[in-house]
């Protein structure tokens, strides 16, 4: 009996932020980013003025979840130790294989917390997850139950209710296994 195979055409991951301390030769960065819309169009009202950056505890649950991407996306020198934890007032859908934090009022979506000390990495981990992406304020509850409030993670940037998204979970163990390598590039 013939099978009939569906084949999936899976984005690449988002390329890594450049690195500051390489030298100046520099490649070309293909960066994903979201078509113009109704709100971006002439003689719409600015976006505010983004609030100067704030060491502070970042949520995150997808790809940075991983401590060694998060060393290759922020340039560590050593692996960083994340904490368990989640928010609520979120949840998620999938963007391709890419999870879209997104609101949603009885939410609660698990993740790991990091302190993110610089204005360099936080744009770095801004650069990282693109224009599809911004930041928003959120308080994570540990898994030791505390809470730490005035912290940020990265959500959606477009309509929660947008047909790129579609319903799904972000599965961390397939990542590590399929995508993980083509960010974390080991050195010879």
């Amino acid at each position: 009996m013939a099978q009939l195979i569906q084949e999936t055409v899976i984005p690449p991951p988002p390329p890594l932020p450049p690195n500051p301390k390489a030298s100046s030769s520099r490649s070309t960065i293909s960066v994903r980013t979201k078509k113009p819309g109704p709100s971006t169009r002439a003689g719409s009202v600015p976006k505010r003025a983004e609030p100067p950056f704030e060491p502070c505890a970042f949520f995150f649950y997808g790809s940075l979840m991983d401590p060694e991407v998060l060393r290759t996306i922020l340039d560590l020198s050593e692996t960083p130790t994340v904490e368990s934890g989640a928010v609520r007032g979120f949840s998620i859908k999938m963007w391709g294989i890419y999870p879209a934090l997104i609101p949603h009022e009885s939410g609660r979506v698990s993740g790991s917390m990091w302190r993110v000390n610089s204005e360099s990495q936080f744009l770095r981990l801004k650069e990282y997850e693109t224009s599809a992406y911004t930041w928003c304020a959120c308080d994570i509850e540990l898994s030791s139950g505390e809470v730490l409030r005035g912290c940020r993670t990265f959500c959606w940037a477009g309509d929660s209710d947008s047909k790129e998204l579609e319903e799904g979970t972000f599965d961390l163990q397939r990542y590590q296994r399929y995508f993980k390598a083509s960010v974390v590039r080991k050195s010879p």
